[in-house]
């Protein structure tokens, strides 16, 4: 969280949050806040970033000062987890507010401050044209787009477009002037395919598992052609453009994370199948209906794995994350 800490005080106006804030709240919410300890460190050190900046303000408005955390996630999200989680001595009040990011979720300008934490690379959906055996963007036995044609990757892409822009509108309307949002997407090098990196390489190994099985009639080809992860990485300059094309926030900062040589590698190779089956078991279960197919599944992965030299080699153990802090502009700034 150190990046928060160091991002708020040089990126927050002070004085114009309580010029936009009539009453002695200020609201923190979190979109895609899962189970809970990563968006609670995330609003615990906004609070206390706050907290300092306000410290030396002697007749600061803010003396009052009380704290509403909200966090959000889709109504699936285990919430019981979440609340178990929570401090149980916290300085803010705390509610769950279920739904998708992509659309509205609060009162107009009611949010202060907001993050999302490795959410944002998740789509609304699955771009409809892959499924389509007719469209030049079939996607055949792949799960995902690396190592597909460039149609695939494009309407990927466009998908992703589409839900940032929605995302950026639905948090324009709820958010006060001069209020800040904290992202962390993970993303790709900008001239780089998913497959170079590590967690498109390992997404690739998991989908020709898929097409073993079916090979072997564990299951059906038409199950695996129907299946389709729905994430996408973005580059920098993709964020880019859809943050500018909507016009209701300015980047205030962007940095590029977990640098290629800066990795982390799994220690063992059932830490690194445990690791993928947590992100996509929930979507594997619902689409192919029986846990003894996945506990296969993730059995064949980790047996690829352990044969892979491109995964035995720690150097090849890179991903890239970007840190974005956005800023709510004016009213009157949105028009020009």
């Amino acid at each position: 969280m150190g990046m928060i800490k160091e991002a708020l005080p040089a990126t927050l106006d002070l004085n114009h949050l309580s010029s936009s804030s009539p009453d002695p709240i200020i609201r923190i919410a979190d979109f895609g806040c899962s189970t809970g300890l990563t968006s609670i460190q995330a609003i615990e050190t906004i609070i206390q970033c706050l907290l300092d900046l306000i410290k030396p303000i002697k007749h600061s408005p803010f003396r009052t000062l009380e704290f509403q955390a909200i966090f959000n996630d889709l109504p699936t999200n285990d919430f019981n987890t979440l609340f178990a989680n929570l401090p149980k001595k916290r300085r803010y009040y705390a509610m769950v507010v279920p739904g998708s990011f992509y659309g509205r979720l609060l009162p107009t300008a009611s949010i202060h401050l907001a993050c999302s934490s490795f959410a944002l690379h998740w789509l609304s959906r699955v771009p409809q044209e892959i499924l389509d055996k007719s469209s030049c963007a079939w996607n055949g036995e792949r799960i995902h787009y690396e190592s597909s044609p460039a149609e695939v990757v494009g309407a990927y892409a466009a998908q992703f477009e589409r839900d940032m822009e929605a995302f950026l509108s639905s948090r324009a309307e709820e958010m006060v002037s001069g209020g800040l949002v904290f992202m962390v997407v993970p993303g790709a090098p900008d001239l780089v395919r998913e497959s170079q990196a590590t967690l498109g390489s390992e997404i690739e190994l998991l989908g020709s598992c898929l097409v073993d099985m079916a090979n072997t009639g564990i299951i059906s080809k038409a199950k695996v052609e129907s299946f389709n992860l729905p994430i996408y990485f973005p580059s920098e300059k993709e964020l880019k453009q859809v943050i500018d094309r909507n016009r209701f926030f300015d980047i205030e900062r962007i940095q590029t994370l977990n640098h290629p040589k800066m990795h982390v590698a799994f220690s063992t190779l059932e830490s690194r199948s445990l690791y993928l089956r947590a992100a996509f078991e929930g979507l594997l279960l619902h689409h192919f209906g029986d846990e003894l197919i996945i506990d296969d599944l993730f059995h064949r992965y980790s047996l690829k794995v352990a044969q892979s030299p491109f995964f035995l080699k720690p150097e090849n153990h890179e991903s890239i994350t970007f840190f974005m802090v956005l800023k709510r502009k004016k009213s009157e700034e949105n028009m020009q």
